[in-house]
């Protein structure tokens, strides 16, 4: 009988031979966007053989005749491990195992010449995977010239391994090229993107979030099988990106019945294990964040899981139940302490149907319910913890969400292929507060000029109240693959609709706010009272019912030009409409998009690949952006002095208004309104050229360049003076336009706008020149060079180590989709810096992922008694930071905004020319234990702690130089907390728990 240490070393040796097929920095998958994977190769054996691909695991087995060539491939493969043997007059020549992976094609060397593969006994012993001193050199090389396509390919196994999570983001922050907008959104930047601008999916269903392109609907780490990243040069049959694409796949089931229950458990906040916060101080000793009073109870996720065959070699299933009891967490600001509860339960179901060899349907269903709930209470003395008193007021969150995906792939002959895919997915969230229960109250603040604090001090501690929001999207995509002689054809196309129903509406006595602000410059044109004594009262009503529409189709033609040049090339057609809150029409975006690309097999033998591509890429805009400039929305703040307090609602008495209201917003814009009448849709440039080379048999390496120029962006401009001017000149000397009503336009270009020029009250269309507004064309440019090293780990060496290092630049005047710059993670489309030509100057220079070196390294080592090691290490030098503040002419309308300039101090501060952001470096690290209980148990235990030194580095400094208003004689306000840092997250730790039994 085996030996338990043996049979430690069998699972290791398993488990290395899979985590060596996926390693990090290697090209996969001509398969773009699929939920099955293929194979191909070369035989020279002579004619008469037959390729058989057999897996015990689902009972597949198909044989395949190598062309006149001796090539020959084999798509629509469910994942997992296959054997591919070579066989001639019912004789095997040789055999191989190969591990097929989702989205991609594995490359099988020449079986003709290869040995034999070991026992089957020994095989048993070895958890199934058969090797040779051929097969393992095989396996661990997973270089696809199939395609000319850069892809890195994550299993989950592999991840378990390392002091991370499966969720797609966090895998793809493995690579060096890949930014992490920890000061803005707490999303991946890819490929010099936005983090706004990355497209993601599961099962080949586009999740991207709708809601505001950050992230995505997401689905139970626990439940992922593998996650693919691309950083740019996608093929057209992913919906189009101008940052990255990550794609994930659930885990499905196989004939052996296997099931666990895995347990992650955060312990609660400690001075060792889970510390606190730092605080930051402003420059006259105010807190500027204060988080050394926060903490949280012990968090516990946990599922159960199986999975297995309902029907021998058809029917496959994976279940998941997830489960989070509820925990408690505590925060104070600077006059409140919030407590939250949250938890959550989860339920998701993955089926396959291998209705034949050439036939499998797979749906996978998911339901989520989590909920939060929060109580706030007044403290007594600022900042003061242990002051805790009177109960104020509470607000929850109840999130439902939903998924339902079906693929179906058909392989009809040698020559046609077929995929289908649909899919839902839908959330509703309530967001009911005690605003709801004192809709008599205002939501009443007071301001401290000097200190540049706002504090609630009335009944209310909310100033909004929301009605639920619904949000879903479905979608359906479908192509044909046609095998055409040397050309491979690909003919598709998908619909994508989403819908977002919200409003959210200010208390309807509306929020006032006190000031003691003496003959400062006021939004409306006045100027504050001598005494410094006035209040301002909001109001915001908005609200809707979006819809937004992609569709696609595409074209793909892979050339095998020759015996060892495969040619691409591709077109890709979308359009995006949009429509407003009352179901018109108001932007339709066409846009055509052409790629090219090569692979070049260099040495026949998939060992040296040169690779490139060149392609024009869009990306649709999201709900949030309609919702943002279409919405039924009124929004006005007006001016008082006041003379008392209301000593029970603490609403001011006696008003009188200063000047007249600021008008942001009002009523139901029309179409014309909105948008220009001849928008086009952002696009950009990309090209990367790329060498990879398997050095050893376990050693392999990457050499990447990439760049990246935006053409075009869709934004609003405010500017009305300027077509005021145009519109004058041609002899519509009448017409007026104020500077606060907003329109989309592609900045730089011409536009045509309808407005009722000559006063009749008709609209017509009049073409402006783009100078007429002063905008500049949109400028952002990135390069980057990134070399990569990895080693595979075998029996010989247990060791897995990536190496990566990128160098980037990126320059311009706009981060894209969101504004970067001035922090703001929101309102796409819609940002502060096209609004004005004024807010513009200055605004060319280095932009706020310029980080020029980025390098980490990723590893795990494992002992011969079932410990392992894994770790994380990432380093950068520091991001440019910027000077913002107030333009110093009271009389132009790029002082309206506030601080959103590149003048400080009435002097222009060119964009990235601040100061640098210091060095940054953290490591994270795991231990595990794994224990073979017996044949059929299995235990491991792993602890996993981030930012293992507690390092406090400076990971964002406020660039806010004043506090957005003039003196009345155009002299600044400087800002306390410009300058100010936030700090790096503490450690933080927890243990993982995993039971399996097969």
């Amino acid at each position: 009988m085996k030996s338990v240490n043996g049979t430690r070393a069998a699972g290791r040796f398993a488990r290395r031979m899979l985590a060596a097929s996926v390693a990090l920095a290697f090209a996969h998958g001509a398969m773009a966007q699929s939920l099955t994977g293929g194979l191909y190769g070369h035989e020279s054996a002579g004619t008469g053989v037959t390729v058989r691909v057999a897996s015990s695991a689902t009972g597949f087995s198909k044989d395949v005749l190598p062309d006149a060539d001796g090539r020959y491939s084999l798509n629509g493969l469910n994942p997992g491990q296959y054997q591919v043997s070579l066989v001639r007059d019912g004789q095997p020549l040789g055999s191989y195992d190969v591990v097929v992976n989702p989205n991609r094609n594995s490359s099988v060397p020449e079986l003709g010449a290869a040995p034999t593969t070991v026992s089957a006994a020994e095989a048993r012993d070895l958890g199934g995977v058969q090797v040779s001193a051929n097969t393992l050199a095989s396996t661990i090389t997973p270089i696809d010239v199939s395609t000319p396509e850069l892809s890195t390919s994550y299993n989950y196994k592999l991840i378990d391994a390392l002091p991370v999570d499966r969720s797609p983001e966090s895998v793809a922050r493995l690579d060096s090229s890949v930014r992490f907008d920890q000061h803005n959104t707490g999303f991946v930047s890819i490929g010099g993107a936005s983090p706004a601008e990355n497209r993601y999916y599961y099962n080949e269903f586009d999740v991207t979030n709708d809601k505001t392109s950050l992230g995505s609907t997401t689905l139970p780490a626990e439940a992922i099988s593998d996650t693919q990243l691309i950083t740019n040069g996608a093929g057209a049959s992913w919906t189009n990106a101008t940052g990255g694409v990550l794609s994930s796949t659930i885990k499905q089931g196989t004939n052996d019945f296997r099931a666990g229950y895995s347990l992650y458990f955060t312990p609660p906040t400690s001075r060792w294990l889970n510390p606190r916060g730092h605080n930051t101080l402003n420059s006259i000793g105010d807190y500027y964040s204060y988080a050394s009073a926060n903490n949280h109870d012990g968090i516990a996720q946990q599922y159960l899981w199986a999975s297995g065959a309902l029907v021998k070699d058809k029917l496959f299933f994976f279940a998941l139940l997830g489960n989070e009891p509820a925990s408690r967490a505590q925060a104070y600001n600077q006059t409140q302490k919030e407590t939250t509860s949250s938890r959550d339960k989860n339920y998701l179901l993955n089926l396959t149907w291998n209705i034949s060899n050439d036939q499998s349907l797979n749906v996978l269903a998911h339901r989520d319910y989590s909920q939060s709930f929060n109580n706030f209470y007044q403290l007594e003395e600022n900042y003061d913890p242990k002051s805790a008193g009177d109960y104020l007021s509470w607000s929850q969150t109840r999130t439902d969400s939903r998924f339902l995906i079906g693929n179906y792939h058909w392989q009809i002959n040698d020559d046609l292929a077929l995929r289908l895919m649909g899919g839902y997915l839908g959330s509703i969230v309530y967001s009911p507060n005690s605003s709801d229960e004192n809709a008599g109250f205002p939501y009443v603040t007071s301001y401290d000029s000097a200190t540049q604090v706002q504090t609630n001090i009335g009944h209310n501690n909310n100033p909004f109240s929301y009605s639920p929001s619904d949000y879903w999207r479905r979608g359906y995509k479908g192509d044909l693959t046609w095998q055409l002689g040397d050309h491979k054809l690909v003919f598709g196309g998908e619909y994508y609709k989403h819908s977002l129903k919200s409003s959210t509406n200010s208390v309807p006595a509306g929020w006032f706010t006190y000031y003691d602000q003496a003959n400062v410059a006021l939004q409306n044109g006045s100027t504050s009272p001598a005494d410094g004594r006035y209040v301002t009262q909001y109001v915001d009503l908005e609200g809707g019912s979006f819809q937004t529409i992609n569709k696609g189709a595409y074209v793909e033609d892979y050339w095998q030009a020759a015996d060892r040049l495969l040619l691409y090339g591709a077109i890709r057609w979308d359009n995006y409409i949009y429509k407003d809150g009352v179901g018109n029409q108001f932007m339709r975006l066409p846009i055509t998009s052409p790629r090219f690309g090569f692979s070049w097999d260099v040495e026949g033998d998939s060992s040296l690949k040169v690779g490139g591509s060149l392609g024009k890429y869009t990306i649709p805009l999201p709900s949030s952006f309609s919702f943002g400039v279409a919405e039924p929305r009124t929004t006005y703040t007006n001016y008082y002095t006041y003379t008392g307090v209301d000593p029970a609602t603490q609403a001011p008495l006696g008003l009188s208004q200063i000047g007249s209201s600021y008008i942001t917003n009002q009523g139901v814009p029309t179409p014309a309104q909105i948008a220009a009448t001849n928008i086009k849709a952002p696009y950009q440039y990309e090209a990367q050229l790329y060498a990879q080379k398997q050095l050893t048999p376990e050693w392999s390496g990457l050499v990447q360049l990439g760049w990246v120029d935006l053409r075009r962006v869709v934004e609003d401009t405010c500017y009305g003076g300027g077509v005021q001017a145009y519109a004058q000149s041609q002899g519509y000397t009448g017409y007026e336009q104020n500077n606060q009503t907003c329109w989309l336009v592609n900045p730089g270009e011409n536009f045509t706008l309808k407005r009722d020029y000559d006063g009749d009250g008709e609209v017509e269309p009049l073409s402006i020149p783009g100078a007429a507004i002063g905008l500049p064309k949109p400028k952002h440019k990135y390069y980057n060079l990134k070399l990569g090293l990895t080693h595979a780990s075998t029996p010989a060496e247990p060791y897995f180590l990536n190496l990566s290092y990128t160098y980037a630049r990126e320059y311009g005047n706009t981060n894209g989709l969101i504004d970067e710059e001035r922090r703001n993670a929101g309102w796409i489309g819609q940002t502060t810096a096209f609004n004005y030509p004024g807010i513009m100057v200055g605004s060319n220079g280095d932009l706020a992922g310029d980080i020029r070196h980025s390098f980490t390294a990723t590893g795990t080592y494992d002992f011969a008694n079932g410990f392992s090691l894994g770790g994380v290490f990432s380093a950068h030098s520091g991001a440019p930071t910027s000077c913002i503040g107030t333009y110093p002419n009271r009389d132009d309308p790029a002082y309206q905004p506030g601080a959103a300039s590149h003048y400080c101090d009435g002097q222009i501060e060119k964009q990235g020319d601040d100061k640098r952001l210091p060095f940054f470096w953290q490591l994270d690290l795991s231990a595990s234990y794994h224990w073979k209980i017996n044949q059929a148990n299995d235990l491991s235990l792993q602890l996993r702690v981030t930012n293992v030194t507690n390092r406090q580095g400076t990971i964002d400094i406020n660039q806010v130089y004043d506090t957005g208003t003039l003196n009345a004689d155009n002299t600044s306000i400087d800002s306390v907390n410009y300058h100010a840092a936030t700090w790096q997250i503490p450690r933080s730790t927890s243990m993982v728990l995993r039971y399996t039994f097969q």
